[in-house]
């Protein structure tokens, strides 16, 4: 079966494409999921974001956080995001930088206006949001602007058999055609690193690879009694027919395909 040059996706404000149109109801903080929640409730076509973050953090992993949840509102399958967070001033930083890619942003701070008042405020704007989104069409794009990620989960016997290869190989077809491909994995890949090393483009990627997780790893050790191999893999995996995180680890390698230089 040939694979089509073309799909079907939402063009964003700064180029990139989607392929949902989501409105999305953000809480910069934890205090907030609840006027979050309300505001989805309230709100058909709407997808609230709950999260246990964004207080008592500090340097890096404030950092990596702020990252985090302006990235998700920057994300092409977002085509409008409702900020809501306790303290105006982080509200307005996350509010500035999703701003940054074109598309619909509005803030709203619950220290200034209060709960009921700010999920009245919010709700109106996200009823305006979703009017707004219903009304973009998907429009023909090239492959290249398609962007896949793949994570597995819970994985058994099977994995590294039949679904990861399965999903490898798709990886190797759409490669030629431009397509972004992803993958994530932490302590999964503990036992098959220097394998997925090799997969690099050249040295200077392999070497930031290697050196990732070896920092990762080394993190652990220095943290925890118990070092990545010793928690891996879970029970689940366990019960699912894996022994080692070295099995477990070279049937997650098989999603990246056996072509795919990365």
């Amino acid at each position: 079966m040939a694979i089509p040059k073309t799909f079907m996706g939402y063009k964003r404000e700064n180029g990139r494409v989607g392929v949902r149109n989501h409105v999305v109801i953000l809480p910069v903080d934890d205090i907030s999921n609840a006027c979050v929640e309300a505001i989805g409730n309230n709100i058909k076509g709407t997808i609230s974001i709950p999260h246990s973050y964004g207080r008592l953090q500090f340097g890096k992993d404030l950092e990596l956080f702020f990252r985090t949840i302006i990235g998700t509102g920057k994300n092409p399958n977002v085509a409008a995001v409702i900020v809501v967070g306790i303290e105006p001033k982080w509200t307005k930083k996350v509010v500035d930088e999703i701003a940054k890619t074109g598309k619909p942003v509005e803030g709203f701070s619950i220290e200034g206006l209060g709960d009921i008042t700010t999920t009245m405020k919010a709700s109106k704007k996200a009823r305006e949001f979703v009017q707004w989104a219903s009304e973009k069409q998907r429009q023909e794009c090239p492959l290249s602007d398609l962007w896949i990620s793949v994570k597995c989960g819970e994985s058994d016997t099977t994995s590294g058999l039949a679904s990861n290869p399965t999903v490898g190989d798709l990886m190797d077809k759409l490669e030629p055609y431009g397509v972004h491909l992803c993958f994530g994995e932490t302590s999964e890949i503990t036992g098959a690193e220097l394998v997925c090393a090799e997969r690099a483009k050249d040295e200077k990627v392999k070497k930031k690879f290697l050196d990732t997780w070896n920092n990762y790893n080394n993190f652990i050790l220095e943290n925890k009694t118990n070092d990545l191999s010793e928690s891996q893999p879970t029970a689940g995996n366990i019960k699912g027919g894996l022994t080692t995180i070295e099995e477990k680890a070279f049937g997650n390698l098989q999603k990246i395909g056996k072509k795919v230089k990365y």
